[in-house]
């Protein structure tokens, strides 16, 4: 091959995958919100047909970074404040959907892998939404236009609910107030006295937003997460009556075949200025079982393990804060957080 044909052929070679990241970079842009990487690699599985071939994926390795979006730091609480705290209000905050990857439909339809579906644009038959899975677990994933499925109400709000606290059906289970009873229990001590909020606390999202997309969810908690001044509406008299403010959150929560994740954030604020003290977060995860397992019978295993999980998480996030807490036996590798996962 003679020097101009080699030119020529780099050239055109070059042109081709400058053509591929135009068109790939917008539109993972837009997938991603940008900055949920972990929704990135379900929704490959869902548009593989828009890449020539598998080696074109990555080209997509760069985007990752490009898109990955800041971090509030953590804040560690001063020593001689914390030693004063005699009385904390645990609040819970707002819990995204739970994310399963792959789908659940592809085991309550598995016709849907077959060539004839995966052929055809998924939006004729398939609509992403929220819904309540047997045990009151709200999940967000694809659910068959012919299949009839309780809807999750529990996002749906009106004006009137816009500055109020959370409204969610009496037979739905949230992550997070599990959490936030279980952080009451581990912070009730011989100096500390903890009492949980009977007011959830909502996410800042616009009423629109509160949909199946997970990204709307991680832009909404890392927001929470990321102020200073705490914008849950407390009742005055309940800020009259302790030192110190807890709030207990939700970030990432999915499972992806057989590994369960979970991330937990915290804030101690106080009560007087709303600024926040102190921030954590900690995640871990458990390669237990598979979803079907998890989610049978009501999802009881499922609960179980994310209460566990989550234990172990506070655990972590106290010490992280200084707060003297009755810490249970490990049985999870917790770690700091540090990324937008």
């Amino acid at each position: 091959m003679t020097r101009n044909n080699l030119t020529a052929r780099r050239n055109e070679q070059s042109k081709t995958v400058g053509e591929q990241l135009a068109v790939i970079i917008p539109f993972y842009y837009k997938l991603l919100n940008a900055a949920y990487i972990g929704h990135f690699f379900e929704k490959i599985r869902h548009v593989r047909r828009l890449l020539p071939t598998g080696k074109n994926c990555g080209l997509l390795l760069p985007v990752l970074f490009i898109l990955t979006g800041c971090v509030a730091a953590p804040v560690t609480p001063p020593t001689a404040k914390v030693s004063e705290l005699r009385k904390i209000l645990v609040t819970s905050v707002e819990s995204p959907p739970l994310e399963v990857i792959p789908d659940l439909i592809e085991t309550r339809f598995p016709v849907y892998n077959q060539f004839q579906y995966q052929a055809m644009p998924s939006h004729l038959y398939l609509e992403e939404k929220i819904y309540q899975h047997p045990g009151g677990i709200l999940i967000a994933g694809m659910v068959s236009k012919d299949e009839v499925v309780p809807a999750a109400d529990a996002y749906r709000t009106t004006a009137s609910m816009e500055e109020s606290a959370l409204h969610e059906p009496a037979d739905s289970w949230t992550p997070s107030l599990a959490l936030a009873q279980q952080a009451v229990a581990q912070l009730n001590g011989g100096r500390i006295k903890a009492k949980l909020s009977n007011q959830p606390s909502r996410l800042p999202m616009a009423s629109k937003d509160r949909n199946a997309n997970p990204g709307n969810w991680h832009d909404a908690i890392e927001q929470w997460y990321g102020q200073d001044i705490s914008s849950v509406a407390y009742r005055p008299s309940d800020l009259e009556q302790v030192d110190a403010l807890l709030e207990v959150g939700i970030g990432s929560y999915r499972i992806f075949n057989a590994q369960t994740s979970l991330q937990v954030l915290v804030k101690l604020i106080d009560p007087k200025t709303r600024q926040v003290i102190g921030r954590t977060r900690a995640r871990t995860f458990s390669a237990e079982d598979s979803p079907q397992t998890l989610l049978s019978q009501d999802a009881e295993k499922f609960k179980q393990l994310v209460s566990l999980m989550g234990t172990q998480l506070l655990t972590q996030a106290f010490g992280n804060l200084g707060l003297p807490h009755d810490a249970p036996d490990s049985k999870f590798q917790a770690a700091v957080d540090k990324t937008a996962l």
